[in-house]
């Protein structure tokens, strides 16, 4: 009689611990698909971040055309939304040593406006990297020697139009030129 009842005791036990277990396997499985729904919607959160992230900036890589004062073909024009975050990259492949390069993003695109900031460059000499105090003055990168690369990141105006940029080195602001079309 004592080893029914411990039989039907250990049954009872036996079923209640199975019928928990199954319980809490459910409730795993429930906490998993959660957790998984939680996952796919930060995932979808983060790609839409990263989408409007990549709406709002762009990569712009601008060369020299190799030991010319020019800018290459592929670099004499760029378009960018307006307000946009704008990471410009100057690549200078150039070779000779005398080809040191920088680009100047004006707020316009006049003639007088970039002579004007071309000129005071100049005046302004090695000690600035010949980028002068100029209120025209967007945004400017390093001065990069032959084979170095440098970078800007500004915002591009809000205003949607057509803004010259150049090289403001020793005397090349009058050919090596080129237009940002902001839209």
């Amino acid at each position: 009689m004592k080893s029914s009842r411990f039989l039907c005791l250990f049954s009872l036990l036996a079923l209640l611990f199975a019928a928990c277990g199954g319980a809490s396997d459910g409730d795993a499985s429930s906490d998993a698909d959660h957790a998984a729904a939680e996952s796919d919607m930060t995932a979808a959160e983060s790609d839409m971040a990263a989408a409007e992230s990549d709406m709002a900036s762009v990569e712009i890589v601008l060369r020299p055309d190799g030991d010319n004062i020019a800018f290459d073909e592929n670099s004499t024009s760029f378009t960018v939304q307006a307000g946009a975050t704008v990471n410009l990259t100057l690549e200078n492949v150039a070779t000779l040593a005398v080809m040191l390069h920088n680009v100047v993003i004006l707020s316009s695109n006049e003639d007088e406006v970039a002579n004007r900031v071309g000129m005071a460059a100049i005046a302004a000499g090695e000690a600035s990297g010949f980028v002068p105090d100029d209120a025209a003055i967007l945004a400017a990168t390093p001065l990069a020697q032959p084979g170095e690369t440098v970078q800007v990141t500004f915002e591009a105006p809000s205003e949607p139009g057509t803004y010259r940029y150049l090289c403001t080195y020793i005397g090349h602001h009058t050919v090596m030129q080129g237009t940002m079309v902001v839209t």
